[in-house]
């Protein structure tokens, strides 16, 4: 609590100090470039502050919202610039006129024709590598390449100057601004024919020919404003449409027309795009940009919504004389499931609205409204004037009842009854939309065969496997394939024994028990037992044949037990598996019986690996000098007895300036083996190290007070060193606080800057 109190002391005082600096922070920041400014966030992120923790210091030093907003993107590595927060920008290099070109995605829409702007896969970079369209005007900046040939051949590429002229040399300039390139191209013939003349001459051995293409659009500068996603001022190719620039500005925004969407040259409209013509026609805009052209986007007049019933759904920007048949055109018509005769319109009027419903004769005049709500019904998957058949028929379903009148009729339609259908059938009939009548029907009675069949009716035949309960038997004990089997009338035991992949190898075959419920028979005695001997072909002389719920209990022959083995591994005479030869057989016997060490064998680090668990095994030395386990350990089946190579080296590993392994030395101690690792790290718990020996044992540094007592080290040891978790690393000190107001300040003060 103490610690705390210093703590928002120091805090307050910090902020005063660095508060009397902030206009001279401020007059730096201000020449500050984004990369510099950059590098107070990081220096901030360094000194361990969160984003919150930075946003509630800066709350407190008077930041605004709009500097919090910057100090988050600062933060998140974004730009501070200016920019539409509902947008993001991708730029794009365009391959025309080296211009550099940022197109704007907006925010998903549901309106028509929004997808086309959110296109990731389209460009707004005009293709180049197409004819140029005759009704291009040239301009200055566009890059010609004019070739010659014939009699006299050459190569130009040259550029439109300012003045809106190309120069050769010994001719006058030629003006081609503001012209084709087809009458580009015969003004070239013209003058170029001062110095060849084969240009206007007819006759074949010295006529030349002249080719005019354009090889680099000029770049334009035009305005997109209005009700766009983001207007501004665009430098574009030349060689762009109206479509192209409004790609690049992300289209119209949710109050945008499609429709009405003005070019605007030298103050007056120059054309009006409706853009539905391209989304449901394919024509294409292709009105060329000038220089100082404006792309005016005015706001929609009327819209409508197509909730449901309709292939494409959304809002439709209407024009004044088009008709509801003009709006199911641009939606791609009614669903396949859809009521077609019909349209619902819910509208506006005036502080309610009221439902109409509109016939398909009257699509052509129905006017809309702005805000109508459109919707077609869904047709259900009723269908009518049928009747169906199911169960033990070859072909069940639904049949039209006017190529049927009898229930005879529709058995004979489905192909008969299959050969385990019962006799009896029944009829579900509907009234009212509810089925609840049921007809018997015998399908033995010719009577029954010719009632009169209605709309709706269900005809079921029930099959006799269907009818059978599901008696069941069980096999168990030493089979190869215990389970439950469904009862067969006439099954016998050995059928039953057989079923269970027969007798496995502990089976005691004269030993065969079938269990019988006999509780029906009112007796004190619920259940009878007979014992059943089998040979080794599966025969017996008492073969009973089986009822159902009968059990089978197949017993082991006597005092059998499994095998049970060990393996030894590692640093032995002779590896391998060895048999467990009776009970409480322990790790003593199996030295005394099969182990023999070699001198290259670590007794220290002998270990028994059980579920793969390690259990330390210590050894004494008798009077003869051999080696002994001290534990009377007994083993299971699947232990393994691990003897390892010496080691003689020491892994020292954790909370250490550098993991190394070092050579043992009697005299090492604990701590000499860490400082050998260039001691502890800043972070390591040192009262929870430890040493793990080469036999899996592990023991840990006692601590009592202020000593500590240090385990032994041994060869082939590892000595580790665990790291702190948070929870327990130490809280920020009264030195860290201050530098992290430091660097916050800095940061308030960047924002203020802006």
């Amino acid at each position: 609590m103490i610690k705390n109190f210093f703590a928002l002391c120091f805090l307050f005082l910090s902020f005063q100090l660095f508060s009397q600096n902030v206009d001279l922070i401020k007059s730096t920041i201000r020449l500050s470039n984004d990369e510099e400014l950059s590098t107070y966030v990081a220096r901030a992120k360094s000194n361990g502050l969160s984003l919150n923790d930075a946003e509630e210091l800066a709350n407190v030093n008077g930041a605004s919202i709009v500097e919090i907003q910057k100090l988050r993107k600062l933060w998140n590595n974004q730009s501070v610039s200016s920019t539409n927060t509902n947008i993001f920008s991708d730029s794009i290099n365009s391959s025309i006129g080296s211009t550099q070109i940022t197109k704007i995605i907006p925010l998903i829409s549901n309106r028509f024709g929004a997808s086309f702007f959110e296109n990731d896969n389209i460009s707004e970079v005009p293709q180049m590598f197409v004819a140029t369209p005759t009704d291009y005007r040239l301009g200055p900046g566009d890059e010609l390449i004019i070739n010659l040939y014939g009699a006299s051949e050459n190569t130009y590429s040259v550029q439109i100057s300012r003045n809106g002229t190309i120069k050769f040399d010994r001719i006058a300039p030629v003006y081609l601004s503001g012209l084709s390139i087809k009458s580009a191209k015969n003004r070239l013939k013209n003058s170029l024919s001062k110095i060849y003349a084969g240009l206007l001459s007819n006759d074949k051995l010295s006529k030349v020919d002249i080719d005019l293409s354009l090889k680099k659009a000029r770049s334009v500068i035009i305005n997109i404003t209005g009700h766009v996603t983001a207007p501004g001022t665009y430098t574009v190719s030349g060689f762009s449409s109206i479509l192209n620039a409004l790609y690049a500005a992300g289209g119209p925004n949710e109050t945008g027309s499609y429709r009405n969407i003005k070019l605007l040259r030298n103050g007056k409209v120059n054309t009006t795009i409706d853009l539905y013509d391209y989304f449901i026609s394919g024509k294409y805009p292709s009105v060329f940009l000038r220089d100082q052209d404006v792309i005016l986007v005015e706001a929609y007049k009327k819209q409508v919504n197509i909730k449901s019933g309709f292939k494409t759904t959304g809002l439709f920007e209407i024009k004044e004389q088009e008709k509801l048949s003009d709006l199911i055109k641009f939606s791609g018509g009614f669903l396949s499931d859809s009521y077609k005769d019909k349209i619902f319109i819910n509208r506006i009027n005036l502080y309610s609205r009221s439902l109409r419903e509109v016939n398909s004769e009257n699509f052509e005049k129905s006017e809309l409204k702005d805000g109508d709500l459109i919707s077609a019904k869904t047709v259900k998957n009723f269908v009518g004037n049928t009747v169906s058949v199911e169960g033990a028929v070859y072909l069940p379903g639904l049949y039209d009842l006017s190529n049927l009148n009898t229930v005879k009729d529709l058995i004979e339609s489905s192909k008969g009854t299959t050969p385990d259908a019962i006799t009896k059938a029944l009829i579900f009939r509907t009234n009212n939309g509810v089925q609840d009548e049921l007809i018997s029907i015998d399908l033995k009675n010719k009577k029954d065969l010719q009632q009169l069949l209605m709309e709706g009716d269900n005809l079921f035949i029930e099959s006799s496997s269907n009818l059978n309960s599901n008696d069941q038997i069980i096999v168990e004990g030493e089979v190869n394939a215990p389970n439950r089997f469904n009862y067969k009338k006439g099954m016998t035991v050995r059928d039953a024994l057989i079923m269970a992949s027969g007798f496995n190898s502990f089976a005691n075959k004269s030993n065969v028990i079938l269990i019988r419920n006999i509780s029906d028979e009112n007796l004190e005695v619920k259940s009878k037992s007979f014992v059943l001997s089998f040979d080794k072909n599966y025969n017996s002389v008492d073969n009973i044949k089986m009822l159902p719920n009968d059990i089978i209990s197949v017993r082991r022959k006597s005092y059998l037990k499994e095998s049970q083995s060990f393996k030894v591994e590692g640093e032995v005479a002779i590896p391998g598996y060895y048999s467990i030869e009776k009970d409480n057989y322990s790790i003593k016997d199996a030295f005394l019986d099969h182990i023999e060490l070699l001198k290259t064998s670590s007794f220290n680090g002998i270990y028994v690996l059980r579920d793969d668990v390690k259990i330390p095994i210590k050894f004494s030395r008798d009077n003869t000098n051999k080696l002994s386990p001290i534990s009377n350990l007994e083993l299971k089946s699947e232990d393994i007895i691990y003897v390892p190579v010496n080691d003689n080296t020491i892994f020292i590993t954790g909370g250490v300036q550098k993991e190394t392994i070092i050579v043992y030395d009697k005299s090492i101690s604990f701590k000499n083996a860490v400082f050998s690792a260039g001691g502890y790290i800043e972070n390591a718990d040192v009262k929870r190290s430890y040493i793990e020996y080469q036999n899996g044992l592990k023991k840990s540094v006692q601590n009592f007070i202020f000593f500590k007592s240090y385990p032994k080290v041994e060869p082939g040891s590892k000595i580790v060193i665990p790291l702190k978790s948070a929870d327990n690393r130490k809280k920020i000190s009264l030195a860290e606080i201050v530098g992290y107001t430091t660097s916050l300040v800095s940061i308030v003060a960047i924002l203020k800057s802006f």
